[in-house]
């Protein structure tokens, strides 16, 4: 992705809050939240997030994988489709062809990426080593090649790139992978880790710029997650009929 994305995580639960009432009532809101409180991003990393935990149980006793799933992806992590608004623009200078959009991207993360390997930049403070740029394209993380017919597939980028090639532990490898705060010191914990669930949100973060350049929403599924004891997170767009005849 080219430009830099703004996350304002203050307004996660905010957000988290409107879809949960709209769907499912002002007294769900009030079940999730009962004598635990809204968790708070900054504040569930020292307890573990077992508050966020305890939050993520009872919503998915409230709710069936279908309504968690339409309620989190529009959490997205408090991403707005108008943030998008340079892929939109970039997607026309491509003659609005999603292969051409996709290459486009590539070739521009692939100079940003070597710039950065040979200046000793960072990507969201993270350092890109020589050996964290080799795991970046030899992953498939950045590639040239993410449609696959009327499937867009995503590889998340592991949160420590530096710490997560050297751990050999599985158990770590997820921790160092995981990218949520709501979430990723559970991992570690022992007492027990936050539901697989939660990482619907994620999907809708990696469905918003698809849907902003293409103005349509889309759907997608969770094929790996570290929650679910995978060691990264991959994500599946589905391009429908009517988008790829009009689009490629």
């Amino acid at each position: 992705m080219a430009e830099a994305i703004e996350y304002k995580s203050e307004i996660i639960m905010d957000t988290f809050k409107v879809e949960v009432v709209s769907k499912l009532g002002e007294n769900a809101w009030n079940t999730l939240t009962d004598r635990i409180g809204v968790p708070d991003i900054d504040k569930e990393p020292a307890c573990g997030c077992q508050i966020m935990k305890e939050f993520m149980n009872r919503f998915d006793s409230l709710t069936n994988d279908q309504t968690a799933k339409e309620i989190l992806t529009r959490v997205r992590h408090g991403l707005k489709h108008s943030q998008f608004d340079w892929a939109r623009e970039k997607f026309e200078k491509c003659g609005r062809n999603i292969d051409a959009f996709i290459n486009a991207n590539y070739q521009e993360e692939l100079a940003n990426f070597t710039h950065l390997r040979d200046t000793g930049g960072d990507f969201y403070g993270q350092p890109i080593t020589p050996e964290v740029y080799d795991f970046i394209f030899d992953s498939g993380i950045v590639t040239d090649s993410s449609r696959k017919g009327s499937e867009i597939h995503i590889l998340a980028f592991p949160f420590d790139m530096v710490n997560y090639i050297k751990e050999t532990d599985p158990r770590k490898k997820r921790y160092y992978a995981c990218h949520c705060p709501f979430a990723r010191e559970s991992i570690l914990s022992d007492h027990g880790e936050v539901s697989k669930t939660l990482c619907y949100c994620s999907l809708g973060h990696a469905k918003v710029m698809w849907e902003a350049v293409l103005g349509v929403e889309l759907e997608g599924e969770v094929a790996h997650s570290v929650l679910a004891g995978d060691l990264m997170c991959k994500y599946i767009i589905y391009l429908p009929d009517g988008v790829l005849q009009m689009y490629s």
